[in-house]
């Protein structure tokens, strides 16, 4: 009898959603399928008789009834606050103190401690940063390739105390320039109206979306825009900062088809279709 499939699903493009699938790899190595898969845009594969593990992605309930329909089984391990009503709906986990890599991890390996590299991860991903010289780690960690042997290098690198010293002093070099670069993009960002607020709006490189919205929403409560871009869309990343005043932005992203968390959440416009805010005079800058 054939061996049914075992597809992982992740969050495509995110060290967090590659540092759960390199979880799910440490169990079931190169036996089954890793499809990285973006939030929004839900997978078109044929999952007929598969066993499907969504993790640190999710999708909105009336499509994952309709992957369960043709899979053999489905399991979502996410921390998307925007997400909990879907994601406990299936079997797995949800968690939204911790990232999809430990969540992951844990799962996967319930007795094994989670490696110290994701831990940083999820510092990044949560944006605490309260393990000593996260930024340093991480801002070094991120230029190598996201392959599995290379994170398998990462995590034993990590957990050595002479190589994380290495990676610590080199990653603060990194760490300082991106802080420069974001500070440079933030004063360029424009004034705009936005639901109901007028905030900040700015156009970013893929990777600095959270540094620069939360220096933005910081500037001008209670929330900012950051805009990247590819040929076929525009990824809107909303920001906002913690706090009696706080907007769940994941809300607002849910508005125009996307999710997240509380204070950090997104979603996509197609080219051509109509921007949800618009230009207002900048009385500081005269723009």
């Amino acid at each position: 009898m054939k061996e049914p499939r075992t597809i992982i699903i992740y969050h495509k493009n995110c060290p967090d959603g590659f540092g759960a699938a390199y979880s799910a790899w440490k169990k079931f190595g190169n036996d089954v399928e890793y499809l990285p898969s973006k939030p929004g845009v839900p997978p078109t594969e044929d999952f007929s008789g598969a066993d499907l593990y969504f993790i640190d992605v999710c999708y909105p309930k009336d499509i994952m009834d309709k992957f369960a329909q043709t899979a053999s089984s489905i399991t979502v391990l996410d921390h998307h606050e925007g997400m909990r009503d879907v994601a406990t709906s299936f079997p797995g986990v949800f968690d939204s103190t911790k990232s999809g890599a430990t969540i992951a991890w844990s799962y996967f390996h319930p007795d094994t401690p989670v490696p110290l590299f994701l831990r940083y991860v999820e510092n990044g991903d949560l944006y605490t940063f309260s393990l000593p010289d996260a930024r340093a780690v991480l801002s070094y960690a991120y230029l190598k390739p996201f392959t599995f042997e290379s994170w398998e290098t990462i995590i034993k690198d990590v957990e050595n105390p002479s190589t994380l010293a290495s990676y610590i002093e080199k990653g603060k070099i990194y760490a300082e320039h991106s802080a420069l670069l974001v500070e440079n993009v933030a004063d360029h960002a424009d004034l705009v109206s936005f639901e109901g607020y007028e905030c900040y709006l700015a156009s970013v490189q893929n990777g600095f979306a959270s540094d620069v919205g939360n220096i933005l929403a910081k500037r001008k409560p209670p929330l900012a825009i950051a805009l990247s871009m590819t040929p076929e869309e525009l990824h809107v990343s909303l920001r906002s900062i913690k706090g009696a005043d706080s907007v769940d932005v994941a809300k607002i992203a849910q508005k125009y088809g996307g999710n997240g968390h509380p204070n950090a959440s997104g979603f996509r416009i197609t080219w051509g279709d109509t921007l949800p805010w618009t230009p207002v005079k900048d009385e500081d800058t005269g723009n």
